[in-house]
Parts: structure tokens; C-alpha cells; sequence
């Protein structure tokens, strides 16, 4: 792989489910190393971007590369080791009996239990160490269900964090956190560019606020699947395109790097009841 390698590029990329396109003509990079989110209202098409990258899902038209590696053309299996991705939404089933310290070690294996490998001592040591970096060392023999879902959240990030992945992508990582649960997962997010290698990163939400004063590039899209917009923040993430890509009116506040936005009231076709 080239240094110089994008970290995800989509070209043309076109994604049809049952006659329907859920995505359209997406043309984006994200650079080797970069910061980068994809922003858009529900059924975008975010996440089926995210599960392209990650080998799960298969492009109906154009092409995806990742890692200096083009979708089809390289082993999926080899891809995946050097990638972690982590779905706010999905249901991770682990064996009941898991501890957190059992959860993170199990990223080595990318499975949800620990009865069939045998880790060893510099893999749980590295365990350790990355549930230390999310704050999360005093809950390291606690049940992995017993814990809240801003802590399983933050033990979740360690699991894809223990094998130093090349890249990392957060689908909806803050999803159903409260407000100081979502900004530890946000404050120790920000930390990864102070890792020896951090990984890229790419970040999905539809909350401005979620998204990190480091964050490069973004892909907006509508929710019809097409891009309105693709560049730096402030060039895409302006009152005028997320009121297109949102069809709803939007303004935006920024406030020490960070963006927030609000409703400009109603839109025409929407008069208050």
C-alpha cells in the first residue's frame, strides 16, 4: 500500500436494494490518515457507505478502495484486520459471562467470546492498557451487560482499538448517550491524533454537534442517497446545503471549533398544527 494511498475513496459508487436506490453517484476520498465524516438525515445511505468500506455490503455500480486496496480485488479478510468499525445501533451478543477486559481482548479474534482462543499475556496487557485510555481500567472484571450504555460504548472503542487498526469507522458512536456520557466518548475520541499511529478515521452521524474540530473532510448527503455537498466542513456544512440535504431549515453555530445546529422554524410544505 501507498503512504499516499486514500484511506476510503468511492467512485461513482451506486447502491440499489429491491429496485430502489439507496445511493447515487457518490464520488469521495477520504486521505490516508485523515479525519472525515459523512453527514445526512436517516436513510441516507450513511451506514451502507460504512459497510462498503468494511467488505459487508457491495456496490451495485462503481468502485470502492480502501487502504490502497480495491474492493474485490484484494482478500476481504486480510482488509477487515486492518480495519475496526463500531455500530452504536447494532446488537453485539457476547457470551453473558464477558467481562469488559474479555470484551476489548476480543478484538484480537473479532469474535464475541473468548471460549474457543487462548490470548496471551501481551494481548491482555494490551487490553489493559486501551480500557486505561477510555477510562474504563476500574471496570475491567465488571459484566459487559451490567454496564451503562455510555461505558459499553467506551469498551466497544477499546475492542476496535486493541489491534491498532488503520483505520477506524464510528457509526453513530454518541447514539441514545446522555450529554456527559456522549462528551467522554467525544473527549477521548479527540485524543486518538496523539496515539504513535493513530488510525484514520471516519465518523457517520446526522448531529453536528458530534463531530470533532479535527474532522477534514465530509460528505453530505440527502436522503435520497446523492452527495450535496463534499469537501472541508466549512465549506459543506452550511446553513444553505443542510437545509437542502435536510429539506428542512437550518442554521448553524459555531463555538470553539465545534458546530451546532438548529431549526429556523418551519418549512413551507410543513405549517405548524
Amino acid at each position: 500500500m501507498s503512504d499516499c494511498s486514500p484511506a476510503i475513496r468511492f467512485t461513482n459508487v451506486g447502491f440499489m436494494r429491491e429496485d430502489r436506490a439507496i445511493l447515487a453517484g457518490i464520488n469521495w476520498e477520504l486521505p490516508a490518515g485523515g479525519w472525515g465524516a459523512i453527514v445526512g438525515p436517516n436513510g441516507s445511505g450513511k451506514s451502507s457507505l460504512v459497510r462498503m468500506a468494511a467488505g459487508y455490503l457491495w456496490p451495485t455500480h462503481g468502485t470502492v478502495d480502501v487502504l490502497g486496496h480495491r474492493l474485490g480485488e484484494y482478500p476481504v479478510s486480510e482488509l477487515r484486520r486492518k480495519i475496526s468499525v463500531v455500530e452504536a445501533l447494532s446488537i453485539y451478543p457476547f457470551d453473558e459471562q464477558m467481562t469488559a477486559e474479555d470484551v476489548v481482548c476480543s478484538g484480537f479474534f473479532g469474535s464475541l467470546t473468548l471460549s474457543y482462543y487462548q490470548p496471551d499475556e501481551a494481548q491482555w496487557k494490551r487490553s489493559a492498557n486501551v480500557l486505561a485510555d477510555v477510562r474504563m481500567e476500574s471496570f475491567a472484571k465488571r459484566k459487559f451487560w451490567t454496564l451503562s450504555t455510555g461505558e459499553r460504548m467506551r469498551v466497544l472503542i477499546a475492542r476496535a482499538l486493541v489491534h491498532e487498526p488503520a483505520l477506524l469507522m464510528l457509526d453513530e458512536c454518541t447514539s441514545g448517550l446522555d450529554l456527559p456520557s456522549r462528551e467522554t466518548v467525544l473527549i477521548f475520541l479527540s485524543e486518538l491524533a496523539q496515539l504513535p499511529l493513530p488510525p484514520a478515521l471516519l465518523m457517520i452521524t446526522h448531529h453536528l454537534e458530534e463531530l470533532l474540530p479535527r474532522i477534514e473532510q465530509t460528505l453530505l448527503l440527502n436522503s435520497r442517497g446523492q452527495a450535496i455537498a463534499a469537501g472541508p466542513p466549512s465549506q459543506t456544512l452550511t446553513d444553505s446545503l443542510l437545509s437542502q440535504a435536510f429539506d428542512w431549515p437550518i442554521r448553524v453555530t459555531l463555538r470553539e471549533g465545534r458546530r451546532f445546529a438548529h431549526s429556523e422554524g418551519w418549512p413551507r410544505l410543513h405549517p405548524p398544527l
